[in-house]
C-alpha cells in the first residue's frame, strides 16, 4: 500500500514537473516597454526553429477619448507578459469573416472581436539576444478595410524558409478605422495612422527580436496592398520601411477613396439616431456609442463605405496627384494581380443572387461609380460595358465580362497606373500576374474561375509546409510546395536586396516602357504589355469621350458653331453624336409667315444643339394623344413658328472627313402634325454607318395655305423641304456626311413628300436615292389648280374678308401667335392640298409623271398589309368605327380620295366593288379598312413603282407583315400591320437610348427585325440597292410585279394586290370615261 501511494506521489511529481517545463518552454524576450515570453514552431521541410510573440501592444487600446483618435504610444508594462495567444480582432461582423474563411478550405479559431486590438504577431528565427539584423517583413491584412485580423495569417514558415523577421499588424477597420467628418472633429484613416504606428514601433523595436530597422520591407495584399501603396505616398511614413510589396491593391484604386465624408458620416448619425446638425454633435454621439450599437449599424447598412480621406495629414493630396507629382518614398516596389481577380470570391459578395448562372447589365451599371463618378452617366457607363461585353444579351458572356471589368477596375488597371508612375519617378518596379489556382480551392468554385482575388496568399506565406494555428483541410500538391519555395524565394530576395531575382529562380524582368511583367505559376513566364488593351482603352480611349461627353462634341459649319451631346444605342459600341435644333432657315415668321424660305442667317459663338426644336404650328395635344397608339412616351416640345430645324446624328467626329452617306428623313403626319422629335436618328446612324438629317416643315394652314396666285402661292412646307436639302448639300460634309450620297426617305406624308420631291424641279439634284413608305403624289385629290375656295373657307371661319386673295392673305399676316394656333387646329389631317403653283409644281402631277419629267434615282417603295387598320379609321370616323360601319359611312369615307362633290357616283362606284350587298356592320368595317387603305396607299404604291420602272431606274417594292409587338396589344384583334407600323424597326426603336421611352419591352424577334430593316435600308443609302450579305434577297421590282414581303421572314412575292389594282387602274377608269361621256351627251 504504502509502495502504490510513494509510486503514484512520483507520478504525480514528474507530470507535475513535466508540465512545469512544458509551460516555461517558451522564449522570453526583452524590449524597451517590457518583457515577453512567447511560443517556438518550426515549419515542414526546415529544422528552422521559429520564435513567435503573439499580441503584443504597439498602440494604447483606441477606446474611450482614444476612439475616433490617432493611435498614442504603447504603455510600459511590468513583469513578463504572455505572447503566446491571438489577440482579439478589432471590430467587425466576426460572421462574415468565418463565412470568408469557409470558401477558401481553411479552419482555424477565429478570435472574439474589441475595440482594443492595436496588436502585432511577430515570428522570428532569431533567439532572444541574437544581433542578427534579420530583413524584416512587415504584413498588412487585407478584407477592404473592413475584415480582416493578424490572426488569418501566419508567418513561421516565410520566416524559417527566408530567415526573415516577420510582423502581422492589425488596424481599426470600418467605422472606427475610417469614419471621417472631413475637419478637425474626425479627420479619418485612424486604421492608416495605427498602420504607421506600428511601423515606428518597428522602427523602436525590432532589434529586440534580431530585426534589422533599416531593412523593413512592407507587403499587404487587397486592402493591405492598399495600404502599401498608401505608404508609399504618405510622408508620415518615410523612412519608416525601405520596399514596398503591393499584391492586389494599389493607391490608384479610385474605389478606395471616399470623395464625401461628410455625407457617409451623416447618413451613419442618422442611422444611429444622432443629431447631424453639426460635425461635432455627429462625433460626440458616435463616441457615446457601444460596441454593439456600432456592429449593429454596419450590419444594417451594408451600403456604408468607410474609404480612405485626404485628410491633410497621412494624406496631404488625393493619391492622383501625389503619383503624378511624383513626390512619394521612392523605393523599390512589387506590384501585381492574380489572373481572376474577380474571379469568384468578390463578385459572389458583389452581386445578386444566380449570378454564378448569368448576369444582365442593368444591375452591373449600377456598380460603376463606386470606381469612377462620371460613370454614373449611363451613357459613359454603357462605353464601359461594351469595351468588356460588347453588345450581347448573352447572360453568361456578360456575367464572364463583368467578372473581367471588376478586376481590371478594381485591380489590374490601378496596378499598372501605380507601376507606371513609380517607374517614371525613378524607382525599381516589378510587376507580376499570378496564373496558378491553389489545388484545394478550386473544387469549391464554379470551373469558369481562374486564379481568384487573394489565391498568392496561401504560397506567400508558404502553407504548404505549416504547422501553424491555420490548418488547411487538404494537401497541396508536390507541384504546389515548389510554387511555395519559389515565391518564398521572390518575395524573400526582394526583402533582402530590393531585387526579387537570386539563384535558381526564372529572371524576373523590371517593369520598363514595355510593361514587363512575370507571369507566376508551376511555369514562369516573363511577357510585355500587361493588360495592354484595356489599360489603353481605361487610361488612353474612354479619358477624352468623358471629356468629350462632359463639354459636347463641337462641329464647325459654314454658319457658325454646334455644341452637340453623345449617344449610346443598345447593341452597339458605336458613339453617334447628335447636334439637336440646327437651324436650315430663317424663322418664318413676321413677313416671312406665308412667304417662301430664306436660308439660315449665321451666327457668332457656339450654339447650344442639345435641345429638340419647337414643332411647326399643330395641335399638340392631338399630337400627344397620337403617340399612345406607338407606346411611345416623351416630351413633345411647344409649338412655334419659329421651327424651321433640323436634328442630325452622325458616327462621325468633328473634323472627321468620312463621306459617309446622308439619310434625310421627312416626317409623316397627313401634313398637319410630326416633327422631328417624334423621331430619333441614333439607331440607324450607329448601326448602318450613316449620317441620319430629320427635318422640320410648315404644317397645315401655314405651310399648305394658297389662293392661287401671287399673294400665297402655296406648298410652303414643301419648299422648306427643299432648303433643307439644300442645306445638307452645304453643310452635311462638316458632319462627315457625303453631300454626293444622299438618301430622302418618309412615311406617310413624309413619304408623299418623297415623291413630290422627285417629281419637282426645284429638287433636282439635292439627292441620289428616294424611300416612300406608306405615301406616294398618287391619289386622287392630293392636288388642286384651284386652292382659293380653301383660303375663302379659312377667311370666313376667322373673319376676315373672302372677297379677294389679297385681303385673306393680308389678314392672315396680322394674326397673333394664338390666332394662329386657334385657326390651324381646326382643320384635320390633308385639309389644305398642293397646289400647282408653277413652281415647286410647274405642271399638274399627272402631266409630270406621264412626261417622266422626274428625278430618276433607285427607289425604294411600299405598303404596311393593313393601312387602314386602325389608326387612320379612329382619326377619321371615331372611337364608334370599331362597332362597325354602315355602307353609307364607308361611302362617304371615299370623300377623302374623290373630293369633289360632282364624284359621288364614282365613290358608289368603288363602294359598291367592295363592298356589294353585304349590311353587316362588321364586315362593312372591315372592307372599309381594306377598300380606303388599296385607295389611298397600295395602290398608288404599285403605280409608283410600275411608273419608275417605266424610267429604266431600280425599283424594290415591299409589304410590312409583321406588327411591333409593344404595340399590338393597344389594338383590336382584327387590325393587321397598321399605318406606320413599320417605323418602330426602320428607326430601331428596340435599341434607342435617348429621349423617346418605349413603354413595353421588344422580343427578340422583334430586335432581329429591327437589324433586318435597318440593314435593307442603309444598304440602299449606301449602295442603291438593299440587298447585302446575310439579308434574304430582294428582287427587284419587274414585270411580275416582284416584290418582298418583310416580316419574322422574308418572303419574296409577285403581283401585290393584284385584284383590287386592276380594277382601280383599269376597270375604274374606265367606268368612269364612259360615265362622264354619257352625262356629257345627257347635258348635250
Amino acid at each position: 500500500m504504502r509502495r502504490s501511494s510513494v509510486l503514484f506521489l512520483s507520478i504525480i511529481a514528474a507530470l507535475t514537473f513535466h508540465c512545469r517545463v512544458k509551460a516555461n518552454d517558451g522564449p522570453v524576450l526583452e524590449t524597451t516597454l517590457g518583457s515577453l515570453k512567447g511560443s517556438y514552431l518550426t515549419a515542414e521541410g526546415k529544422e528552422t526553429l521559429i520564435h513567435t510573440y503573439l499580441g503584443i501592444p504597439f498602440a494604447k487600446p483606441p477606446v474611450g477619448p482614444l476612439r475616433l483618435a490617432p493611435p498614442q504610444p504603447a504603455e510600459t508594462w511590468a513583469g513578463v507578459r504572455d505572447a503566446t495567444k491571438q489577440p482579439p480582432m478589432c471590430l467587425q461582423e466576426k460572421q462574415a469573416l468565418v463565412d470568408l474563411l469557409a470558401n477558401v478550405s481553411m479552419s482555424m479559431e477565429i478570435p472574439e472581436v474589441s475595440e482594443d486590438c492595436l496588436y502585432l504577431n511577430i515570428y522570428t528565427p532569431s533567439k532572444p539576444g541574437d544581433n542578427t539584423k534579420l530583413p524584416v517583413m512587415v504584413f498588412i491584412h487585407g478584407g477592404g478595410f473592413l475584415l480582416g485580423s493578424a490572426s488569418i495569417s501566419d508567418g513561421h514558415v516565410l520566416a524559417a524558409y527566408q530567415d526573415v523577421v516577420v510582423v502581422l499588424i492589425q488596424y481599426r477597420l470600418g467605422l472606427l478605422g475610417f469614419l471621417s467628418t472631413g475637419d478637425e472633429h474626425a479627420p479619418g484613416n485612424y486604421g492608416l495612422l495605427d498602420q504607421v504606428a506600428a511601423l515606428q514601433w518597428v522602427q523602436e523595436n525590432i532589434h529586440s527580436f534580431g530585426g534589422d530597422p533599416g531593412l523593413v520591407t512592407i507587403f499587404g495584399e487587397s486592402a493591405g496592398g492598399v495600404s502599401v501603396s498608401l505608404h508609399v505616398l504618405s510622408p508620415l511614413s518615410t523612412n519608416l520601411f525601405h520596399y514596398a510589396i503591393a499584391e492586389s491593391g494599389t493607391a490608384a484604386m479610385d474605389a478606395i477613396m471616399t470623395p464625401a465624408p461628410l455625407l457617409t458620416a451623416q447618413a451613419i448619425a442618422n442611422a444611429s439616431g444622432c443629431d447631424v446638425s453639426s460635425t461635432k454633435k455627429i462625433v460626440d454621439c458616435i463616441m457615446e456609442l457601444s460596441e454593439e450599437e456600432i456592429l449593429r449599424i454596419t450590419h444594417d447598412n451594408p451600403l456604408f463605405r468607410f474609404g480612405v480621406a485626404t485628410d491633410g495629414q497621412f494624406l496631404p493630396k488625393s493619391p492622383d496627384e501625389i503619383l503624378q507629382s511624383h513626390k512619394f518614398n521612392k523605393v523599390p516596389l512589387i506590384t501585381g494581380v492574380t489572373n481572376d481577380e474577380c474571379g469568384y470570391l468578390l463578385p459572389n459578395f458583389m452581386a445578386g443572387p444566380g449570378w454564378i448562372d448569368g448576369m444582365d447589365r442593368e444591375p452591373i451599371m449600377q456598380l460603376l461609380p463606386m470606381f469612377n463618378p462620371d460613370l454614373y452617366d449611363p451613357f459613359l457607363g454603357d462605353i464601359v460595358l461594351n469595351e468588356y461585353m460588347g453588345t450581347t444579351n448573352d447572360r453568361i458572356k456578360i456575367r464572364d465580362g463583368f467578372r473581367e471589368m471588376l478586376g481590371d477596375l478594381f485591380f489590374n488597371i490601378p496596378a499598372r497606373r501605380t507601376a507606371n508612375y513609380h517607374r517614371d519617378s525613378g524607382a525599381p518596379v516589378y510587376m507580376y500576374e499570378f496564373q496558378h489556382p491553389p489545388s484545394i480551392l478550386q473544387k469549391r468554385r464554379p470551373s469558369f474561375t481562374g486564379v481568384d482575388h487573394g489565391d498568392e496568399l496561401l504560397f506567400v506565406f508558404g502553407s504548404c509546409f505549416g504547422n501553424g494555428h491555420i490548418k488547411l483541410e487538404e494537401k497541396l500538391t508536390e507541384e504546389e510546395s515548389e510554387l511555395c519555395e519559389t515565391l518564398m524565394a521572390y518575395w524573400g530576395n526582394f526583402a533582402r536586396t530590393g531585387s526579387p531575382n537570386g539563384p535558381g529562380l526564372t529572371a524576373w524582368p523590371e517593369y520598363k516602357a514595355e510593361a514587363e511583367y512575370l507571369g507566376i505559376g508551376l511555369q514562369q513566364k516573363p511577357d510585355k504589355n500587361f493588360k495592354d488593351k484595356h489599360f489603353t482603352f481605361m487610361t488612353q480611349k474612354l479619358q477624352p469621350i468623358i471629356k468629350e461627353r462632359k463639354e459636347g462634341p463641337v462641329v464647325h459649319t459654314k454658319l457658325g458653331s454646334l455644341r452637340g451631346s453623345l449617344q449610346s444605342v443598345k447593341g452597339k459600341e458605336t458613339i453617334v453624336r447628335s447636334y439637336l435644333g440646327v437651324p436650315f432657315a430663317k424663322p418664318p415668321v413676321g413677313p416671312l409667315r406665308l412667304a417662301r424660305p430664306q436660308p439660315a442667317e449665321p451666327w457668332q459663338g457656339v450654339r447650344d444643339a442639345t435641345q429638340q426644336p419647337p414643332i411647326c404650328i399643330q395641335d399638340r395635344e392631338g399630337l400627344v394623344n397620337e403617340l399612345g397608339f406607338f407606346a411611345m412616351s416623351l416630351d413633345v416640345p411647344e409649338a412655334s413658328e419659329d421651327c424651321l430645324y433640323v436634328n442630325v446624328y452622325t458616327p462621325s467626329k468633328p473634323g472627321q472627313d468620312t463621306k459617309l452617306p446622308v439619310m434625310v428623313w421627312i416626317h409623316g403626319g397627313g401634313f398637319s402634325l410630326g416633327s422631328a422629335s417624334l423621331y430619333e436618328g441614333s439607331v440607324l446612324s450607329a448601326y448602318q454607318n450613316v449620317v441620319v438629317v430629320l427635318i422640320q416643315y410648315r404644317l397645315g394652314l401655314l405651310g399648305f395655305l394658297s389662293t392661287g396666285d401671287e399673294h400665297a402661292p402655296g406648298n410652303y412646307g414643301l419648299l422648306d423641304q427643299v432648303v433643307a436639302l439644300q442645306w445638307v448639300q452645304e453643310n452635311i460634309h462638316s458632319f462627315g456626311g457625303d453631300p454626293g450620297s444622299v438618301t430622302i426617305f418618309g412615311e406617310s406624308a413624309g413619304g408623299i413628300s418623297v415623291h413630290l420631291l422627285m417629281l419637282s424641279p426645284l429638287s433636282s439634284g439635292l439627292f441620289h436615292r428616294a424611300i416612300a413608305q406608306s405615301g406616294t403624289a398618287l391619289w386622287h385629290g392630293l392636288e388642286t389648280t384651284n386652292p382659293l375656295p380653301s383660303a375663302q373657307d379659312v377667311a370666313r371661319s376667322s373673319n376676315c374678308d373672302s372677297s379677294d386673295s389679297a385681303g385673306i392673305v393680308d389678314c392672315i399676316m396680322r394674326w397673333s401667335k394664338e390666332e394662329v394656333e386657334k385657326y390651324s387646329n381646326q382643320y384635320k389631317m390633308l385639309h389644305f392640298r398642293m397646289a400647282v403653283d408653277s413652281y415647286f409644281l410647274p405642271r399638274p402631277l399627272k402631266e409630270i409623271i406621264e412626261k417622266q419629267e422626274f428625278s430618276k434615282v433607285p427607289l425604294i417603295t411600299g405598303i404596311t398589309n393593313d393601312e387602314f387598320g386602325f389608326l387612320l379609321p379612329v382619326y377619321f370616323e371615331g372611337p364608334d368605327v370599331i362597332k362597325g360601319m354602315t355602307k353609307e359611312q364607308a361611302t362617304e369615307a371615299l370623300n377623302f380620295a374623290y373630293p369633289d362633290p360632282e364624284d359621288r357616283w364614282i365613290r358608289e362606284l368603288v363602294a359598291n366593288k367592295y363592298i356589294g350587298d353585304t349590311t353587316d356592320p362588321i364586315q362593312i368595317r372591315d372592307i372599309y379598312r381594306e377598300m380606303m387603305g388599296d385607295v389611298l396607299f397600295n395602290i398608288p404604291a404599285i403605280k409608283l413603282a410600275k411608273y419608275h420602272k417605266a424610267s429604266g431606274t431600280p425599283v424594290y417594292l415591299y409589304e410590312f407583315q409583321q406588327t411591333p409587338s409593344v404595340i399590338k396589344n393597344k389594338r383590336p384583334s382584327f387590325v393587321g400591320v397598321d399605318h406606320a407600323d413599320e417605323l418602330l424597326f426602320i428607326q430601331g426603336s428596340c435599341f434607342t437610348k435617348a429621349h423617346i421611352k418605349i413603354t413595353a419591352p421588344f422580343t427578340q424577334e422583334d430586335e432581329e427585325l429591327c437589324r433586318t430593316v435597318m440593314a435593307y435600308w442603309g444598304n440602299f443609302a449606301h449602295t442603291g440597292s438593299p440587298n447585302g450579305p446575310g439579308l434574304a434577297a430582294w428582287p427587284e421590282y419587274g414585270a411580275a410585279g416582284e416584290h418582298l414581303g418583310i416580316g419574322l421572314q422574308q418572303k419574296p412575292g409577285k403581283n401585290l394586290k393584284e385584284k383590287h389594282f386592276s380594277f382601280l387602274t383599269e376597270t375604274l377608269p374606265e367606268l368612269v370615261r364612259l360615265g362622264r361621256e354619257k352625262r356629257e351627251h345627257l347635258e348635250l
